[in-house]
C-alpha cells in the first residue's frame, strides 16, 4: 500500500493529539477505524510510528521523522489548492460593491486603484446606495462587500471600521460667516439647516441633530438632501447650510464654502460591511487593500 494524503492527516492529528479518542473525534470518525488506518499506514512502512506503551501515546523514532516531513506535505498541499482555486477564481473573477455617496469622495479612489494593480483580472462593479438599503443587499448576497455608515442593524453582518473624517461646515458664499476663521453652530443663529434625509441617512441624521442639540444650535426650518450633492446645491441656492464630511470639498460648486467646524464634534464613521455566510473570494483582499491604504499617506485624516 503507498502512503496516501488521508493517511498522512490521520498521523498527523494522532502525533499532535497523542491520544487516539481526541485524535478520532477532530477527524470525525470512530475510533477502532482510525487505529485501523494508523496500523495499516505502520504496516505499510515497515515500521512503528507511535509507542503505545506509555500515556499519553509517544512517536518513535521513525514516527518523529515523518511527523517532520508529513506536516511540511500536507502544507505544500493545502498551499497548492488554495493558489490552483485562486488562479481559476482569478481569471473570472467579479467582485461587487456598494458605497455610499460620501464613502466615494475620498475614500474609494485609492483602494480600488491599489486593488486592480493587485488583481488585474477581477471585474469590480461599483453600486452607489444609501446605507439601509446595502445592508439589505449584502444579506441577499446581492453584493459582496459593502461602506456604509452607522448604525448596521442586520446582525448576520460582518462589521469593520475602515474610515473616521470630521464633520466640516458647507455655508453659501454671501453668508456673513463664510470668510471667518471657523465656525461655531451657536453662531448661525437662525441660518436653516440642510440634512440628510433620514431614510436614506439615520445614522447621519441622528449624528448630526445630537451635534446640533449639544452646541446649543436650533435649527429655524430644515430642508432635506438624499445626497451630499444634492445638499450642496441646496446650500448654493440659500437654503441654508448643513453639516457635511471633510472629504466633500472635493466636490467643486459655485456659491459654496467651506469652514472648519469649531464645536467639538464625533467623527463621521465609515463600515465595511460583508455576509457571515456568503463572503465572496475576494472580499478578504479588498479589505487587505483598505488597510494597506490607510497605513499609507492616502488615507490619513
Amino acid at each position: 500500500m503507498r502512503t496516501d494524503l488521508k493517511h498522512l492527516r490521520y498521523f498527523v492529528v494522532l502525533a499532535e493529539q497523542r491520544h487516539f479518542g481526541r485524535a478520532a473525534e477532530i477527524l470525525h470518525m470512530a475510533q477502532p477505524p482510525l487505529s485501523q488506518q494508523i496500523k495499516a499506514l505502520e504496516s505499510s512502512l515497515g515500521v512503528e510510528l507511535f509507542d503505545r506503551s506509555v500515556r499519553p501515546i509517544g512517536l518513535t523514532a521513525a514516527g518523529r521523522a515523518l511527523f517532520r516531513e508529513a506536516r511540511q506535505i500536507l502544507a505544500q498541499v493545502e498551499r497548492a489548492e488554495t493558489i490552483t482555486r485562486r488562479a481559476g477564481t482569478v481569471e473570472h473573477g467579479q467582485l461587487r460593491i456598494s458605497l455610499t455617496g460620501t464613502a466615494t469622495l475620498e475614500f474609494a479612489a485609492p483602494v480600488i486603484s491599489l486593488f486592480k494593480e493587485r488583481f488585474p483580472h477581477v471585474h469590480l462593479s461599483l453600486q452607489e446606495m444609501s446605507s439601509p438599503q446595502q445592508q439589505q443587499a449584502v444579506e441577499k448576497g446581492e453584493v459582496h462587500i459593502g461602506f456604509v455608515r452607522p448604525p448596521v442593524i442586520q446582525d448576520n453582518l460582518e462589521v469593520a471600521l475602515v474610515h473616521q473624517e470630521p464633520f466640516i461646515v458647507a455655508l453659501p458664499s454671501h453668508h456673513p460667516l463664510a470668510g471667518a476663521d471657523g465656525v461655531r453652530l451657536q453662531a448661525l443663529g437662525e441660518t436653516p439647516l440642510v440634512v440628510f434625509d433620514s431614510e436614506d441617512a439615520p445614522g447621519f441624521r441622528d449624528l448630526i441633530s445630537h451635534l446640533c442639540a449639544t452646541a446649543g444650535y436650533r435649527p429655524s426650518s430644515i430642508q432635506e438632501g438624499h445626497q451630499v450633492s444634492t445638499m450642496l446645491c441646496l446650500v448654493a441656492s440659500n437654503a441654508g447650510f448643513a453639516l457635511v464630511p471633510q472629504s466633500a470639498r472635493r466636490i467643486r460648486i459655485e456659491g459654496v464654502t467651506f469652514q472648519t467646524l469649531l464645536d467639538e464634534s464625533p467623527f463621521i464613521e465609515l463600515y465595511a460591511i460583508s455576509s457571515r455566510g456568503k463572503k465572496g473570494p475576494f472580499v478578504g483582499d479588498f479589505l487587505q487593500a483598505v488597510d494597506d491604504c490607510r497605513a499609507s499617506k492616502f488615507l490619513r485624516h
